[in-house]
């Protein structure tokens, strides 16, 4: 049975895969930085590597120390495929993000990438990287651009920030009156997806539902469900429309029908 392992410890998508896919290693970042001779009982072995590493999502606009935020973004991503260069990998899956589309209405596997700030310019060069490395070694790999992910262990997303600022009666932040339209997938879409990309070849897959939906939306639908939220808003510059253009994950992965962003909202909150 092949090995899987999972680059990024912490991840919430990480944890969440650890527990669906059989024979998979978590595996912390900042520990290979360390030493990467904590991968040598691996060396030998049939593998698959997820790589789930970069900055920490609650860090991603934290520039303290670019030497830090280079090496959880990139570095460890080049020491792994550097140890592994010699190695039986039978897949590789990089998780990278929809923001490398830039200002991109509905985004399409084969639009030119266009990352608007650091963290999707490093996400692109992941990319980029992962790519060069595979063609050149013959192996299989996908490149993942995720949407807006949430559930399970998420304390980043727009939507753990609604959920708690009910739950705790604060006051939430929004840009521009909530306007602008995301692509929103639960976590257990994600992963459900990742276990068949182990098994099907597809170079570059977009991780989404194709549906977009706005906060004022998602706040008008608690609001009327008796939730009314307080509401401090700012402007800021934002990519106004983005949504997953999913032909390719129907066709490859068959992937249909997703979990209802409403019924997470109604669960989470009882309502």
């Amino acid at each position: 049975m092949i090995t899987t392992l999972i680059i990024g410890k912490e991840s919430n998508l990480s944890k969440q895969l650890d527990s669906k896919i059989t024979k998979t290693i978590l595996i912390s970042a900042r520990a290979i930085q360390e030493d990467c001779e904590l991968l040598s009982k691996y060396k030998n072995q049939k593998i698959n590597i997820i790589f789930n590493n970069f900055q920490s999502s609650t860090q991603l606009n934290n520039l303290n120390n670019s030497s830090e935020y280079i090496s959880n973004a990139i570095v460890t991503t080049s020491l792994v495929l550097d140890y592994f260069k010699e190695s039986d990998i039978n897949k590789i899956i990089y998780t990278s993000s929809s923001s490398v589309y830039g200002n991109n209405i509905l985004c399409s596997e084969e639009d030119e990438v266009k990352p608007l700030n650091l963290h999707s310019s490093l996400k692109a060069a992941n990319e980029k990287l992962i790519e060069k490395f595979c063609t050149q070694k013959e192996i299989d790999f996908t490149i993942t651009r995720i949407f807006n992910m949430y559930g399970a262990d998420d304390k980043f997303s727009v939507i753990s920030k609604i959920l708690s600022a009910v739950k705790n009666s604060e006051e939430i932040t929004i840009v521009n009156g909530g306007n602008a339209i995301r692509d929103f997938i639960h976590i257990d879409d994600v992963v459900e997806i990742y276990t068949q990309l182990l098994d099907r070849k597809v170079k570059v897959l977009n991780v989404g539902t194709g549906n977009g939906v706005s906060i004022k939306s998602l706040l008008d639908f608690l609001y009327y469900r008796g939730v009314d939220l307080k509401v401090k808003n700012i402007q800021r510059n934002e990519v106004k429309v983005s949504t997953a253009d999913i032909k390719l994950l129907k066709d490859k992965v068959g992937k249909e029908s997703f979990n209802k962003l409403e019924d997470y909202l109604s669960t989470e909150l009882n309502i």
